[in-house]
């Protein structure tokens, strides 16, 4: 057979050795090991581990995905039929004459649903399942506080709710991880579901529209190699699919899934960036803020007037350039063992808050403590 380059790398993707390649095209073995190497300096193919390695990790992704899809199938018969109390939601506020118009952003992330974490020094146990559904209910009634106290001056038309990621933690991101969960990625998916779900109808007694925007973390990745996947093999993008399901015959509710890591939103002519954060290496509260100056140089281009990330586990706010700020979240969990390694510091079970006016890309920036009685 004629040497065909299309044709021989397809049929080295494949998988075919030397020798068969060698009786394809009527060559001895030595030459195909030839074109091989030729092929391979030009980047053409890899070497024929790394396509193996390819091949292993498909192959685990198509089986992660087959598995969490089947079980989400199963259990969306059984979510059906409670779908009409979050499509009939009465708004229970009222809208007052002459007052200012505003929105309301609420930054959500890093709530690692499924998640057990011991305090470094001491090992009590500061989250599990019984403590996060408890600091969910106290969020609420943070929102509920600060939805009574700007009620007398504003009329909050919009509540935007930036989901920043790591929702969920995950049970094969890393060796050990087994060990700290009280759940698989299945089940995770459907607690978060329900969490998320029952957070946005009781928005919507307190405000005429909700806004919800799933981005994805790390955690949410469907290998256990940290390498740059589709969006639409995360598994958050699953959890974002179902919520938007579910709310598609309220037109007060808008779910929005981003098809990348990072998002452009606009609300009131002002524009913010959403992302994870996890693309910045390292994790000392020095490195965020060496990244924040890469970060100034980006937004000075494309003239954001708020960056959000999450993923470090403590709240921080910078300015990072003359009209942009840098808002980081905080997660979940008290006393994360990962902001004790890491950023040498406990963490707070904090998320942050904040109004926009059509003058203000942001004022009245609140830290919700979730521990709060």
């Amino acid at each position: 057979m004629r040497f065909d380059e299309r044709v021989f790398i397809k049929l080295y993707n494949e998988g075919r050795n030397p020798h068969e390649l060698a009786d394809i095209f009527g060559v001895s073995p030595r030459t195909i090991v030839s074109w091989e190497t030729s092929l391979r300096r030009q980047g053409k193919i890899k070497y024929r581990r790394e396509l193996m390695q390819d091949k292993k990790q498909r192959y685990r992704h198509d089986e992660i995905i087959e598995e969490v899809t089947e079980y989400l199938n199963q259990s969306r018969k059984v979510w059906e039929k409670y779908n009409d109390i979050y499509a009939k939601v009465k708004y229970r506020g009222k809208w007052g004459i002459g007052k200012q118009v505003e929105d309301q952003v609420l930054l959500l992330s890093d709530m690692h649903t499924g998640m057990i974490n011991k305090a470094p020094i001491t090992g009590e146990v500061t989250y599990n399942q019984e403590i996060q559904e408890e600091e969910l209910r106290t969020l609420f009634k943070g929102l509920c506080r600060f939805a009574e106290l700007y009620k007398p001056v504003y009329n909050i038309e919009t509540f935007h709710i930036f989901g920043l990621g790591d929702i969920v933690t995950n049970d094969r991101i890393y060796e050990g991880q087994k060990a700290e969960i009280t759940c698989g990625i299945g089940r995770q998916i459907e607690l978060a579901f329900m969490y998320l779900s029952d957070l946005i109808k009781h928005l919507l007694e307190l405000y005429p529209r909700v806004v919800y925007i799933n981005e994805y973390g790390n955690h949410g990745r469907s290998t256990p190699t940290p390498i740059a996947e589709e969006v639409k093999n995360n598994f958050e993008y699953l959890l974002g699919l179902l919520l938007k399901e579910r709310f598609s015959d309220n037109k007060r509710v808008e779910i929005i899934l981003p098809e990348d890591y990072s998002y452009t939103y606009t609300i009131r002519g002002h524009r913010y960036l959403l992302t994870h954060g996890n693309y910045i290496r390292g994790s000392s509260l020095n490195t965020i803020e060496r990244a924040a100056k890469d970060i100034a140089l980006l937004v000075e281009q494309d003239r954001y007037d708020v960056v959000t990330i999450g993923h470090f586990h403590s709240c921080h706010k910078f300015t990072i350039a003359p009209t942009t700020t840098l808002l980081v979240n905080g997660c979940f969990i008290y006393k994360d063992n990962y902001a004790y390694t890491k950023l040498r510091k406990y963490s707070t079970a904090t998320q942050y808050m904040f109004s926009v006016s059509k003058k203000s890309a942001i004022h009245n920036v609140q830290e919700i403590y979730l521990l709060w009685k």
